[in-house]
């Protein structure tokens, strides 16, 4: 749903391309957008949103109705934020808010022809937002002291006129980072915590429990700290990214502290001066990743972006009771599913399913596709897919009608940063 692009027009992006015996001829994409790709969203093969924001701070919502062959303006405005929230419930009711420090939130009824908009949480920074259906969701916010929280929780079921504290969700020493609800009564958290656990909730968010999460072959460290990104695929499968940061000793280097999410980034020390790095992990490979935040990873400056290290994943098929450890294919790519059992990777030209939630996967195939961007894997059913990928500066899409065999490639158009 939500996925992780570059920049348009940022350069020095390589990408493997190889030849498949039938694939579709690829279209030639437009020319270089002065815009980054935050969110994308499709509803059936043929329908979907994407919105871009621009390095002015405003963002444009555009729309297709024929497989991404023509693409409509839709809604514009001011964001001064790249970090956004699309999710369409059908093809005509749908939610887009901006997050950050003037929150906003914008409902369609009608395919987004229309929008109604308000101000959400207004003085609040807004870090997540969730929403099950146009007029119930949730918002994860970050708390200025001297409340004493690192951040609150918040629930709306008016479609955002009215909002209601539902406090800390995690306990006083850990942090939330994001939420997500997969109904009216269920939902997961990202958060970093001492120890290896998960927190859900099954009470719209009223009251959160920790879920202990069985150690790899392994073990657990017994020291540091644990961050913890817990995502619903269908039904009640469940996956968790579990990543291990070993505790800082004193500035001689070793170890590392979590400041932030989305992207992971991490302190460490390096002859006394802290050094900051950007950490990928495998909850960013799959839908529901946020895209614009995830692309900071990959621009040129003075901090790095690697694998997590200690990363373990761990899939559920009974909403979280119990766990088994998951090996994804090795290699960057993105990861979608079609239902909690049957999963998709694509790599590098690259294709493999699982058809036990990501236990054991099929030997990698031919895809003869661009590498995709990580989050951006979107399997509406066992036949239709759409992934997002970069042409060089260009951004595109894929998509598959026949279950992977042929993929056909859709340039994005121009979009001007006007009002």
């Amino acid at each position: 749903m939500f996925v992780s692009l570059l920049a348009i027009g940022v350069t020095g992006l390589a990408y493997v391309h190889p030849t498949f015996g039938q694939s579709t001829p690829k279209i030639k994409p437009p020319i270089p957008a002065t815009y980054q790709l935050a969110a994308v969203d499709f509803v059936n093969p043929t329908t979907g949103w994407f919105a871009a924001t621009f390095d002015s701070g405003r963002f444009v919502v555009l729309q297709t109705k024929d497989a991404g062959q023509t693409w409509k303006r839709q809604l514009s405005g001011q964001s001064n934020q790249r970090v956004v929230y699309l999710h369409f419930f059908d093809a005509a009711r749908g939610v887009f808010a901006v997050m950050g420090g003037q929150p906003m939130a914008f409902r369609t009824t009608d395919g987004g022809r229309t929008w109604s908009s308000r101000p959400m949480m207004s003085g609040a920074y807004v870090l997540s937002a969730s929403f099950v259906d146009p007029d119930q969701g949730w918002l994860l916010i970050r708390s200025a002291p001297p409340t004493g929280a690192s951040s609150r929780l918040f629930r709306t079921r008016d479609g955002g006129a009215t909002w209601t504290s539902l406090g800390s969700p995690v306990a006083p020493a850990d942090q939330a980072y994001r939420v997500q609800f997969t109904d009216s009564k269920v939902g997961w958290l990202d958060s970093l915590s001492a120890r290896p656990y998960a927190y859900k909730t099954v009470d719209s968010g009223a009251t959160w429990t920790q879920v202990p999460l069985p150690a790899p072959r392994t073990g657990w460290s017994k020291t540091g700290q644990f961050f913890v990104a817990s995502q619903a695929t269908q039904g009640v499968g469940v996956l968790a990214t579990v990543a291990n940061f070993a505790p800082t000793s004193g500035r001689s280097g070793i170890g590392a502290k979590v400041v932030s999410y989305p992207p992971l980034t991490v302190r460490t020390f390096d002859g006394g001066v802290p050094v900051f790095y950007w950490y990928a992990t495998f909850v960013d490979a799959i839908p529901g990743a946020n895209l614009a935040a995830v692309s900071s990873e990959h621009k040129s400056g003075p901090t790095s972006q690697v694998q997590a290290p200690n990363q373990v994943q761990l899939g559920s098929l009974d909403g979280g009771a119990t766990w088994t450890v998951i090996e994804p294919p090795n290699g960057a790519g993105a990861v979608g599913y079609s239902d909690a059992l049957n999963w998709w990777w694509i790599g590098s030209g690259l294709w493999s399913t699982s058809s036990d939630a990501g236990t054991t996967w099929t030997p990698y195939r031919n895809a003869g596709v661009l590498p995709p961007l990580p989050g951006s894997l979107q399997v509406l059913d066992s036949r239709h897919a759409w992934f997002a990928a970069m042409a060089g500066t260009e951004a595109v899409l894929e998509t598959t009608q026949d279950g992977g065999i042929h993929w056909s490639e859709i340039g994005l158009p121009i979009v001007k940063d006007a009002a």
